[in-house]
């Protein structure tokens, strides 16, 4: 029988990035969702372990995290019920210090825009980092190519849930879910 495992070496530096990062002020950035479920005290803390999640897990655990989450605590996947404005949603910073932002405006129940973008702390997004899109177009895909194609989808569609992956881009995917969800809560309080 053979045993394939994750060396312990690789996850032990990220659980402990992700750990730090998650008590910076930037963490608190979840805070204005609390009251999406205010009689749930570990609400903010069981998105932080979505989040979590994301960034270390196989896809298969990351998809049924987030099922999970959006039927436990019945997640907002479109703009229905949402009020009219510009909504902003972002993570807590991953491994690598990026935080996955998406700013949403809705008017009349339709996201009629979206952007997102992951963004380092000095303001800069991994989809105008030329040095980084070079890097990552060995795998065939870029920030600069996978993120318009999320949001124009996300516009097209008007359900999150329908947004489909880019080949070679499916953990940007569950990132700009997480962003748009939070933007979709604060949009809903």
């Amino acid at each position: 029988m053979k045993f394939i495992a994750t060396p312990v070496s690789r996850i032990i530096p990220l659980f402990i990035a992700v750990i730090i990062a998650s008590c910076t002020p930037e963490s608190d950035s979840l805070d204005a969702v609390r009251d999406f479920r205010p009689d749930d005290k570990y609400f903010k803390s069981g998105l932080v372990s979505l989040h979590f999640l994301t960034e270390v897990s196989p896809i298969p655990r990351v998809d049924s995290a987030y099922s999970e989450m959006i039927a436990h605590y019945n997640l907002p996947m479109d703009a229905e019920g949402a009020k009219d404005g510009t909504f902003i949603g972002a993570s807590p910073r991953d491994a690598f210090d990026y935080s996955h932002v998406a700013t949403i405006t809705i008017r009349d129940e339709k996201i009629i825009s979206v952007d997102y973008n992951e963004v380092n702390r000095e303001g800069v997004g991994k989809e105008e980092d030329e040095a980084y899109c070079e890097e990552m177009s060995i795998a065939g895909i870029t920030p600069a190519i996978a993120y318009p194609l999320m949001e124009k989808q996300l516009l097209e569609e008007q359900d999150l849930g329908a947004v489909d992956a880019t080949t070679g881009a499916t953990y940007s995917l569950y990132r700009f879910r997480f962003a748009v969800m939070v933007a979709l809560m604060k949009a809903n309080l």
